[in-house]
């Protein structure tokens, strides 16, 4: 008896299917029974960053969520958008101006357009009301706890999202004491509680600089987009008009049209409200 291996999709996500072959016959062998089955997972790379932490009343985390085979691609269609116009400089939502108009909805066409149902590329916020939360009954009085917990709460529904996935998580560099292997440890530890089959699910926690990650950039752009409009901004009489214009833009193209209110759980955007405990 000798075993036969043989590919069943083509890359970049490969699967292999093994035959056991004795004499004239050959059946294929399920992972179930024998589990000499290799099945590659899918790993995606989530880019998180936070927007509004200080003096506004909602504050929000989003999460950019690609697999890691179509990252180059990905970050190749951002840069040549970019240039088009911006030869220089970081994208940010705070540098957006009348010159720099067209060249952002360039940029951000490449997330919107880039990406179907077999190279997903999804966006995913999680926003807080700040006036109820409440750090000295729930976080020992440190806003660093609770602020971890919310950045928790948002990576574990991409494992729920994405349940056969494992995951590279990079997140915007800010000043902390908090260790973001334990943050990985968390993670993995929270998911096993949940039933997951997964043994480490997050692969990998770090923080990174996002003068040098497009991803993370374009996370950037999406997140101060969706959070203009829920701290109320683009209803104030000195609102950046194209800000609002752009604000509009993201919102018309992810089909949102109350970001007040959730949106489904899954989707090329999402809104998540937590709700907090009073």
């Amino acid at each position: 008896m000798w075993i036969k291996c043989r590919p069943f999709s083509v890359w970049p996500a490969p699967r292999w299917s093994v035959t056991i072959v004795s004499g004239i016959e050959s059946a294929p062998v399920s992972f179930a029974s024998v589990r000499w089955r290799v099945d590659r997972q899918p790993v995606y790379c989530l880019f998180v960053d936070e927007s509004s932490q200080t003096a506004h009343r909602y504050l929000s985390l989003g999460c950019l969520a690609i697999e890691e085979a179509w990252l180059k691609g990905f970050e190749f269609s951002i840069s040549h958008a970019k240039h088009l116009e911006l030869r220089t400089g970081e994208l940010k939502w705070s540098k957006i101006s009348a010159a720099k108009l067209h060249a952002y909805k360039l940029v951000i066409d490449r997330f919107f357009d880039h990406g179907d149902v077999s190279t997903p590329i999804h966006f995913h916020s999680l926003v807080i009301d700040t006036s109820k939360i409440r750090d000295d009954t729930y976080n020992k009085g440190d806003r660093e706890i609770g602020f971890n917990k919310e950045v928790y709460q948002l990576l574990m529904k991409c494992a729920r999202l994405y349940p056969t996935a494992h995951f590279k998580v990079y997140a915007d560099h800010r000043d902390t004491s908090f260790s973001m292997d334990e943050l990985r440890s968390i993670l993995n530890a929270g998911a096993r509680k949940k039933g997951d089959a997964r043994v480490t699910p997050f692969r990998l926690v770090q923080f990174c600089d996002s003068k040098k990650f497009l991803p993370l950039q374009m996370t950037d752009l999406l997140l101060g987009a969706i959070t203009f409009q829920i701290n109320g901004h683009h209803k104030r009489r000195d609102a950046s008009r194209h800000k609002c214009h752009l604000s509009d833009y993201v919102l018309a193209r992810s089909a949102i049209t109350d970001p007040m209110r959730d949106t489904s759980l899954g989707g090329k955007v999402t809104i998540w409200h937590r709700k907090l405990r009073d």
